[in-house]
């Protein structure tokens, strides 16, 4: 991890600690430079205050200190979701007896903050939560179960629009299934498509000979050779100097090896995802396919089987050009200075990314490449894959659904103790408005870093990847791009011993071995056993090694 992305880590953790005594207190628009945008909520003094954590994947919701326009001090200013929650309290504060404030600092997924303040039930009401824990929270009573509602209209949805007959309608089928946790809750509501790839400045491509951006993981590495060979030429090929250096690529984000991950797991999707059928394996099913062994004895899944061996093969090629300090390297300043030629991105990174660099070179985004298998005939290179030799894609552009926001237990206590209390029912309104098109084209594309739920993105260089995911998702064998990937779906824990792990495996001389492997299915050993323990789950009801989903056998 660079040191750019630990300070942002470090920043974020801040702000967070910052909301525990503020957010029940919001004072929104106190700060603002623009009186007429600021909100009084003095004429809804006589009903009860909510509080929404407008925190976010991407990045917060929530309005910023200064509505004031600057380039480099302030170039994204916002408050959308304040304007828009106003509209609902004059609307809806009188049916329900509550209206909604927006806090000005976001927890953001903060465990060490959220988890006390929920066990103590003095929570935002609506708060930011993406799900990766949800098997470990599923039981704790902490969320509402939203299933139910989402098999309602929403209210708000234009006749014959996606949700006007079902809410849940306003997302894909696949996708909607992979927003439940083991024992089939729900409980987020998802309020924008992430847009992912690869950014690139197209100067350095074009002077190196790339002539096409790359499409195969092939395609990728081959690039990545021609800028290294470039970078020679010209003098800037010192990787110990990283000013001097023209970097060929760089992953700011670890998602494109999750990707990678479930390319090659592809084909194998159907004979894990058995138990919640939604494409794509959940933390109980790779905690059965840990635990079912086949005939011969052997587990049926396993990190120290040849396909991991495979996957950090993939994973030391892609960043075989990184710097020698890359553990310290500014990837965000590399690449606005223009010694990065790619670097792999999400919609916030794209626009900070495309702002900084002020039109010093041309810039454009790709998709992620795909894995490739040795077509007949030609020759054996090491970046080809002999694995998933099916038909079977992984979606790209989008990495589905982001940022969502849940129902607390700070709303659920405040119904328990009067019979006729409403909260949870105006929580519920409140994310039918945020969600529907009209108000959600609003809330995402005015804050600008990601795509909307209708797809309708304003902004150009999210188009070719919004475009991409439309595409792919047509292809009957397309699957998610985190449809098999395990650090993703079991506990944080393993979550952080995989990252440390690819350092490791980064460090090393040579390929990564069964033996190396052990040291990471050892923390997934540890993660299952957990999870087993904490869930209670009953094995008797798994189905048997060998069981489709297709098949039903």
């Amino acid at each position: 991890m660079s040191k750019f992305v630990k300070t942002l880590i470090a920043m974020s953790i801040c702000c967070c600690f910052l909301l525990c005594g503020a957010c029940k207190t919001a004072d929104l628009g106190k700060d603002s430079e623009n009186d007429k945008d600021s909100v009084d909520h003095g004429e809804y003094s006589r009903y009860t205050q909510l509080v929404i954590d407008g925190g976010g994947q991407n990045i917060s919701y929530n309005t910023t200190q200064s509505l004031k326009y600057d380039k480099y001090t302030n170039p994204y200013p916002y408050n959308t979701l304040e304007r828009l929650a106003e509209e609902w309290n004059k609307a809806n504060a009188s049916v329900y007896g509550y209206y909604f404030t927006v806090a000005k600092t976001s927890i953001n997924m903060d465990r060490e903050t959220m988890v006390p303040m929920l066990q103590n039930g003095n929570a935002p009401e609506i708060i930011y939560y993406l799900g990766t824990t949800a098997a470990e929270d599923q039981n704790k009573g902490w969320f509402y179960d939203l299933k139910g509602e989402m098999e309602k209209p929403n209210k708000y949805s234009k006749q014959g629009e996606s949700g006007s007959v079902k809410w849940k309608d306003l997302y894909t089928s696949e996708e909607y299934g992979s927003f439940f946790t083991p024992n089939g809750q729900l409980f987020t509501v998802l309020l924008e498509k992430n847009p992912i790839g690869i950014l690139y400045n197209k100067t350095i491509l074009d002077a190196a000979g790339v002539t096409k951006t790359p499409e195969t993981f092939k395609e990728f590495m081959e690039a990545q050779d021609k800028i290294s060979a470039y970078s020679q030429t010209v003098g800037r090929g010192d990787k110990n100097d990283d000013s001097k250096y023209i970097c060929p690529f760089f992953s700011y984000y670890p998602w494109y090896n999750s990707y990678l991950e479930s390319s090659l797991f592809a084909e194998d999707l159907e004979y894990f995802d058995v138990i919640n059928v939604n494409g794509r394996i959940d933390s109980e099913e790779y905690v059965r396919a840990f635990m079912t062994k086949d005939p011969d004895g052997n587990r049926t899944y396993s990190l120290d089987n040849e396909k991991y061996e495979e996957l950090y093969r993939l994973i030391k090629l892609e960043c075989k050009y990184y710097p020698e300090r890359y553990q310290s390297y500014y990837a965000e300043q590399q690449f606005v200075s223009g010694n990065l030629a790619m670097i792999e991105v999400t919609g916030g990174s794209i626009r900070s990314f495309i702002n900084q660099v002020d039109g010093d070179f041309e810039i454009g985004v790709f998709p992620y490449p795909m894995l490739a298998t040795q077509p007949d005939g030609e020759d054996q290179n090491e970046y080809y894959t002999k694995y998933n030799k099916s038909d079977y894609i992984v979606r790209r552009g989008l990495s589905g659904y982001s940022t969502g926001w849940a129902i607390t237990n700070s709303a659920m206590k405040k119904d328990s103790a009067k019979s006729d209390d409403k909260c949870v029912a105006a929580c519920v309104d409140m994310l039918m408005y945020l969600s529907c098109f009209e108000n959600n084209d609003k809330l995402v594309n005015d804050r600008g870093f990601a795509i909307p739920l209708s797809g309708n993105t304003t902004y150009e260089h999210f188009v070719a990847l919004a475009k991409q995911y439309e595409t792919d998702c047509k292809n009957e064998k397309a699957v998610a791009w985190a449809c098999a990937t395990a650090g993703d779906n079991m506990n944080k824990d393993f979550y952080d011993a995989v990252y440390l792990f690819r350092n490791t495996a980064l460090d090393k001389n040579g390929n990564i071995t069964k033996a190396d492997l052990k040291t990471l299915l050892n923390s997934f050993t540890a993660a299952a056993n957990t999870l087993y323990t904490q869930n209670k789950w009953d094995r008797t009801k798994w189905p048997a090694y060998g069981y489709s989903n297709k098949t039903g056998k």
